[in-house]
């Protein structure tokens, strides 16, 4: 079987403020507002994962290949990668990662993210976990996972643990920014474009 590595992914993103209010109004008419008051005051409260250097954009260089990681400071994780990937059974399409994570330390995390994996009928056929134990750097700008409790754990349409790989090439990343898309060899430009 292949040698599979974690692989991140991007998110849409949405002004958490608007949908909390939203989700406000809604819970007033249906009197669960003092649950939500609670919510609301945890979001407000900036704590450890909130100032974790984690948090943000990155672009990922995998074994696999280039995938996009959103680390938010609720403890969510989206991650982009490609839509389809070849593996022993043929091509098969891959969802968007989504998981969670927490902190390990002031630098470092673990994550837990599944994708789903289905074939061209849209059937579903297996999943694979990614755990995953990135150090963010010292100046809080690239990242890496070298950790040997990091990988993917592989499984079929019913749940069924088919392989567990650990270990492998390291990931890094480095973090995105507006005019700085983090990609290999990319440097930030500005200005009007060459032709």
């Amino acid at each position: 079987m292949e040698r599979h590595r974690r692989q991140f992914s991007p998110s849409l993103l949405i002004n958490r403020r608007a949908a909390l209010g939203s989700a406000g109004a809604i819970a007033a008419v249906l009197g669960l507002g003092s649950r939500l008051d609670h919510a609301i005051a945890q979001e407000a409260t900036p704590g450890g994962m909130a100032t974790h250097p984690i948090v943000g954009t990155w672009m990922v260089s995998t074994p696999a290949g280039l995938a996009m990681a959103v680390f938010f400071a609720d403890g969510t994780n989206i991650q982009g990668l490609p839509a389809t990937m070849a593996g022993p059974q043929g091509v098969t399409f891959v969802s968007t990662q989504v998981g969670t994570w927490e902190p390990i330390d002031e630098h470092s995390i673990h994550f837990t993210g599944v994708q789903l994996h289905t074939d061209a009928n849209g059937t579903l056929v297996g999943t694979v976990t990614i755990d995953g134990h990135p150090t963010v750097s010292e100046d809080g700008q690239t990242l890496r996972d070298d950790n040997p409790e990091s990988g993917p754990t592989i499984r079929d349409a019913q749940g069924t643990v088919l392989d567990v790989l650990r270990g492998g090439p390291p990931v890094t990343g480095v973090r995105m920014g507006v005019g700085t898309p983090g990609l290999p060899g990319s440097t930030s430009t500005v200005g009007t474009p060459s032709t």
